[in-house]
């Protein structure tokens, strides 16, 4: 089997991933979907537009974060319903999500305590509760068991205050991660937003910046570097991609090539999902002489 990752729009205008399970026997994907964000007119609007394919009869579930409404539109209440969609998250969030029209019979656990649980044969989740706002959010590892041998992981962390100790050990060498770089502390500082929503952002309870993602997946990589750095919910008012990029240039410009940005309304191509690179041990230093 091979699996890949599709990411639809990342933004304060609305959040929406695609996981394809690309099945062996012909028949047509898999999907789980990674926050729902984007209204399905959207969904299928910008699936057409890159010519991608998605049946809902084959979405195995839905992973959502956190119950903002860029990251759960109510326009999804009916399809939930109509195709019995699990819609997986947080039991605290629960109630966030039940408010924006998710059926509560339609509602699966993760539980905050690192309790895997399966979604589907050979595709499991694990969950730890990250500061954001009053309710915080949900950081997700995967495990997608690609055949007999080999499982890829997948570490999925958006709307972080802060990357705490449980997410980064939540998140440890994770064969593809995808981290909010969401601000350039110089633009946020300088923009014409209220100083309260300044404040907000950059608090410990809003959001991560360009300088704490290259931080955090530094911290995260202690074995392995993932084979994609998927960079997500990038602000449109204080943040750049050059700036991006060049932050990562600065800090880990041996990374840099596995950078992928996402865009608001933009879709990205496809992304493999596959196994990270072992990082290999430092060699012992050479003494002076012999005799050292």
């Amino acid at each position: 089997m091979r699996a890949f990752l599709r990411i639809l729009g990342s933004g304060s205008s609305g959040n929406l991933a695609i996981v394809d399970l690309d099945a062996e026997d012909g028949q047509p994907p898999h999907h789980l979907l990674i926050d729902l964000g984007l209204g399905p007119r959207t969904l299928r609007t910008r699936l057409e537009a890159e010519g991608g394919v998605f049946d809902p009869s084959r979405v195995l579930g839905a992973l959502i974060t956190h119950a903002d409404q860029d990251h759960l539109r109510t326009s999804w209440g009916h399809t939930i319903t109509c195709h019995r969609w699990p819609v997986y998250a947080s039991v605290g969030h629960h109630p966030g999500l039940a408010r924006l029209g998710v059926p509560a019979s339609r509602l699966a656990a993760v539980p905050d305590s690192g309790r895997t649980v399966e979604i589907a044969p050979g595709l499991a989740v694990t969950a730890a509760i990250a500061p954001h706002d009053d309710h915080g959010t949900s950081a997700y590892r995967l495990e997608l068991a690609i055949d007999d041998q080999e499982t890829i992981s997948i570490g999925w962390a958006t709307d972080l205050g802060r990357f705490t100790d449980p997410v980064a050990a939540l998140l440890e060498d994770c064969d593809v991660v995808a981290i909010e770089s969401n601000y350039d502390p110089d633009l946020q500082a300088r923009s014409p937003r209220p100083p309260f929503l300044k404040r907000r952002i950059t608090s410990g309870h809003g959001h991560l910046s360009n300088d704490e993602a290259v931080w955090a997946v530094q911290r995260m990589s202690a074995q392995r570097h993932p084979s994609a750095i998927v960079l997500i919910h990038l602000s449109r008012d204080c943040n750049h991609p050059d700036l991006v990029r060049r932050t990562w240039r600065r800090h880990a410009s041996n990374l840099e090539d596995r950078l992928h940005l996402a865009h608001a309304t933009v879709p990205l191509p496809r992304i493999e999902l596959r196994p990270g690179t072992p990082i290999p041990e430092a060699a012992p230093p050479v003494p002076d002489s012999l005799w050292a």
